[in-house]
């Protein structure tokens, strides 16, 4: 009997526990209500054509080359973006909690995807079908509106990514960094961040050694990493 019951116990698969929590719907209307307010009829519009989905550690849920039709909302997890060319990768994005995420060059220019958006921890995702968006744009203008301000929110980071990796130093873009997500230090691999910076992982590590030595000023004049490169 002991045999038997073993044997049950072993054949019989792990069920999973599920991430999604009853008011997980809730709040992907909420994180969409961030970036403007939605009524009564939008909240409901939108719960129709929204599905939540989990994540696991090391998913991709899109990948660089194919089309990807959908917006993502990050109810809980992280992730990154990266493009991958010459067997190298190159993280162009990160983010958790609370962010709207999805190609761009797939919604805005029906073209495949030139990123890979990978998943770094467990996630609960709200995924929303843009083409859906939009029609519910075309009879809700709250809806419209939201689709507008997160189509807008995403050029401007992208812009602002640009100037940074472009015209900050380093321990700079570094500062700028930890000043806009505080909470990556904890959650983003150091190796994906360093990619994020465009530096190596060991100039990254000095950087941050820098920073534990000084006071929070320091990096905004460049000078340390002069010394460290």
């Amino acid at each position: 009997m002991i045999i038997s019951f073993l044997s049950n116990l072993i054949s019989t698969p792990v069920k999973k526990l599920t991430l999604i929590e009853p008011n997980t719907m809730e709040k992907v209307i909420d994180i969409c209500q961030q970036y403007t307010p939605l009524d009564d009829a939008s909240r409901q519009a939108l719960k129709q054509i929204i599905t939540l989905k989990e994540y696991r550690k090391n998913d991709h849920v899109f990948e660089q080359d194919q089309f990807c039709g959908d917006l993502f909302v990050i109810v809980k997890g992280s992730y990154r973006l990266f493009h991958k060319a010459t067997q190298k990768e190159h993280t162009t994005w990160l983010g958790y909690d609370d962010h709207i995420i999805s190609s761009l060059h797939c919604l805005l220019f029906n073209t495949p995807a030139k990123e890979t958006m990978h998943i770094l921890e467990d996630s609960v995702i709200g995924v929303v079908p843009y083409n859906e968006l939009l029609n519910l744009g075309r009879q809700y203008a709250a809806i419209d509106k939201l689709n507008r301000t997160i189509m807008s929110i995403f050029i401007m980071e992208m812009q602002e990514n640009l100037f940074a990796t472009r015209f900050m130093e380093a321990a700079d873009r570094y500062h700028y960094f930890t000043q806009k997500q505080p909470e990556a230090l904890q959650r983003i691999p150091l190796t994906y961040l360093a990619s994020f910076l465009g530096i190596t992982k060991e100039s990254l590590s000095r950087i941050r050694s820098g920073f534990r030595t000084r006071d929070n000023s320091f990096g905004l004049n460049n000078s340390y990493l002069r010394r460290a490169s």
